[in-house]
């Protein structure tokens, strides 16, 4: 790969969080999306908690890939104390971030203050360990997405994902725009939930994001574009930074 086109290729791959989250992922399923994170050096891959342990292990020698995983995925519904133990133990099991699902029936019902409890507890349990809140876009109005990210900024998160990619919408250009207005900048911004392209992703980027949720599917065919496609890489390298917000 000629240098230029490498440097493009390895600014998004430190921006790609790799997902192998669906009920039906095994381990072999683990074992590829380890295999791919070591090739290109991405910034994390996320898996089940009863895979993490698993996942450490394959990422031991890979010390700039972090194992990375859910909590109360996918429905949020968990109560506060069983998300903040699920959260302990996949961090004592190699997580080095976490990604928390936000109590979306709470969120619905407009119950703000026991959204607040539960992002704070959720960021104390991760102590120094990045968390991530997850909207799950697909289910809120505008004013449920803005209330929520100004809590989720007040609580201590470190990012704000749009979804689980368990719903039948994720990351869209409407969703996203709404979360980047309301943050403006003062938080970072994951897409996950129906990435399938470059397009979406140049599209996304445009907009702040600086974390892309992505299938092995989807990251190995984008990244391959990449290396295979200068006409792609020339495209791209005018708006990727020197370097990914990490």
């Amino acid at each position: 790969m000629k240098a230029q086109q490498h440097v493009v290729v390895s600014n998004l791959a430190r921006m790609i969080d790799l997902s192998a989250v669906q009920a039906q992922h095994q381990q072999r399923d683990i074992e590829a999306v380890a295999k791919l994170a070591r090739h290109y050096d991405l910034i994390s891959v996320h898996v089940l908690p009863v895979w993490m342990p698993l996942l450490s292990q394959l990422l031991n020698t890979s010390p700039l890939v972090r194992p990375a995983g859910p909590v109360g995925y996918p429905s949020g519904g968990h109560v506060i104390a069983t998300k903040v133990a699920e959260l302990k133990q996949l961090i004592v099991d190699g997580a080095q971030e976490v990604d928390c699902v936000v109590n979306i029936g709470k969120v619905l019902t407009g119950d703000f203050e026991y959204i607040e409890q539960e992002l704070v507890a959720l960021v104390a349990a991760a102590g120094e360990v990045p968390a991530k809140v997850i909207l799950e876009t697909h289910y809120l109005n505008e004013a449920q997405i803005r209330r929520v990210c100004d809590i989720a900024i007040t609580a201590g998160m470190t990012w704000i994902k749009t979804s689980t990619g368990w719903a039948e919408s994720g990351a869209t250009v409407e969703k996203v725009s709404i979360i980047a207005d309301q943050v403006k900048g003062r938080i970072g911004i994951k897409a996950a939930g129906g990435i399938r392209d470059l397009e979406l992703i140049k599209q996304l980027y445009a907009l702040g994001v600086r974390r892309f949720g992505l299938s092995l599917s989807t990251a190995t065919m984008v990244l391959s574009q990449l290396e295979q496609q200068p006409e792609l890489f020339r495209e791209l390298e005018s708006n990727l930074e020197a370097s990914a917000l990490n």
